[in-house]
């Protein structure tokens, strides 16, 4: 798997998270069925977003620093 798709995966699982800790403190209301429905998919699909961004960003830098020629022993 690549960095972008671990970063989607917790971006999404982030995203849902942050919907349901607005709720908490009582800046979403998640009382009616659709619009919970459809601010966790936006907040997944956002989180989803950014965390693919960031994870393709910190994943290029990785293999910036660490060259494949390093990482297989050859010189």
């Amino acid at each position: 798997m690549s960095a972008a798709s671990h970063g989607a995966e917790s971006g999404v699982v982030l995203g849902i998270v942050i919907v349901l800790l607005l709720q908490q403190v009582g800046s979403l209301d998640l009382s009616d069925l659709v619009p919970a429905i459809e601010y966790l998919v936006i907040g997944g699909v956002i989180g989803g977003i950014f965390g693919a961004l960031i994870g393709w960003a910190l994943g290029r830098s990785y293999l910036a620093r660490h060259s494949v020629a390093a990482a297989s022993g050859s010189k």
